[in-house]
């Protein structure tokens, strides 16, 4: 079947011109979300990469023509990081779209008087339209509301692609795995008996004896609850053993190996999912690699579907865009956070009040900034600086006194 149903129609007037699609731009899911949440290290993997964005603070800037960049102050922030809506806030909604995105392929946020809110992508559905059955001119949007269908035109969405029909299509196969062992696990626990074997008898049992047999033996001895109970037999009855320990089952290794491959799926480093898996000694590298690898991706589809649907042509004109403030997942510990710190201060590269801000600390009168010759105290008011090794004042703003202007030691 093709992607459009593609019919020129000379008589198409300017609300219907274009081709009807019987296609919609979503695959079905073969296994469902509810399902899927219910495997640990999926829930672990959802809630680690939605609570991680979600925490993370969205900002409006603008890019001057020198190339500075400055932080624009506007409401569209107000709603993307606190009160999204009367109901929803900016973090519920950052975590809401994360997880559809991940799950689903696609998420969906409905720009109503300027405030959002998020649409489930479970609801939603996409007919394409053509007009040269090669590319995609529009699109139409249909979300399954309360009591009915409702029609969502385009300019009112703000659509987040990742670009894939999502991990309930794409890894369906191995959650349908995860699944099947949790549920072999379950029933292996709670109905088997322990020690799980047969019974054998020394003569022929009547339908009705070996009934009662099975019903006595089950009450006394199967369940984790009759775990380590004696098994008293009689009547010349004779119990052969025929099980594994889990061990022997090999349910140890393929749940690490589930667990593995959960983790590659998700992008996210095993060693956040799974101790024993620890590859980087210093949590600095370890939040580096969840931050390129895994939320990288995923901030950035955010950020250009926000610059694309969220910005007016004229605020794209100006240099206006979208970003996330990363700086929250690369919290180092004490130790590194000083060093690094340290580093950037020496180098010149912040102030005095800038370092001491990124510590938490609270600011000097005076802020200076570090400079060579030995060490070389810059003043940030008016950058006179102060030679260390000399004790010597040097002034670089120009004094007209009416005698001398330029510099003074």
């Amino acid at each position: 079947m093709s992607l459009f149903n593609y019919q020129k129609n000379k008589k198409s007037t300017q609300g219907d011109y274009f081709a009807r699609t019987i296609l919609t731009g979503t695959r079905p899911v073969k296994v469902r979300e509810e399902d899927v949440l219910k495997i640990p290290t999926v829930y672990a993997a959802v809630e680690l990469i939605t609570s991680s964005i979600s925490q993370l603070p969205i900002y409006l800037y603008q890019e001057q023509s020198n190339h500075s960049v400055d932080r624009v102050q506007d409401e569209r922030v107000d709603y993307l990081n606190h009160d999204a809506n009367e109901v929803e806030t900016g973090q519920t909604l950052k975590k809401k779209i994360v997880q559809d995105f991940l799950l689903r392929g696609r998420a969906y946020l409905y720009k109503k008087n300027g405030s959002l809110h998020h649409l489930s992508a479970k609801s939603m559905s996409e007919e394409l339209y053509t007009e040269d059955n090669i590319t995609v001119a529009h699109k139409r949007y249909q979300y399954s509301g309360l009591s009915s269908n409702v029609e969502i035109p385009s300019e009112q969405l703000i659509v987040i692609d990742s670009g894939t029909d999502g991990l309930l299509v794409n890894s369906d196969k191995l959650f349908n795995t995860a699944l099947s062992q949790l549920k072999y696990e379950e029933n292996l626990l709670s109905n088997g008996a322990l020690p799980t074997g047969v019974l054998k008898a020394g003569t022929r049992l009547t339908e009705q004896a070996i009934n009662r047999l099975r019903k006595g033996f089950d009450a006394l001895y199967s369940g984790t609850e009759n775990t380590g109970k004696t098994m008293i037999l009689e009547d010349g009855l004779e119990f052969s053993k025929f099980s594994f320990s889990p061990d022997e089952l090999s349910l140890h290794q393929s749940k690490s190996t589930i667990t593995s491959e959960i983790a590659r799926v998700f992008n996210v480093p095993e060693s956040m999912l799974n101790s024993t898996a620890n590859k980087y000694a210093s949590l600095e590298h370890n939040n580096l690699q969840f931050l390129q690898n895994c939320i990288g991706p995923i901030i950035t589809a955010i950020e250009s579907a926000l610059d694309k649907n969220y910005l007016q042509s004229g605020e794209k004109l100006l240099g206006y865009f979208f970003r996330f403030d990363t700086s929250e997942l690369l919290r180092t510990t004490e130790a590194e956070k000083v060093k690094t710190v340290s580093q950037a201060l020496e180098k010149g590269l912040i102030s005095f009040n800038e370092a001491r801000h990124r510590l938490d600390l609270q600011g000097i009168e005076e802020d200076y900034f570090v400079l060579g010759l030995g060490q070389v105290l810059k003043k940030v008011s008016d950058d006179s600086m102060l030679v260390l090794n000399i004790g010597e004042q040097i002034e670089t703003k120009e004094k007209h006194n009416g005698e001398h202007s330029g510099i003074t030691i």
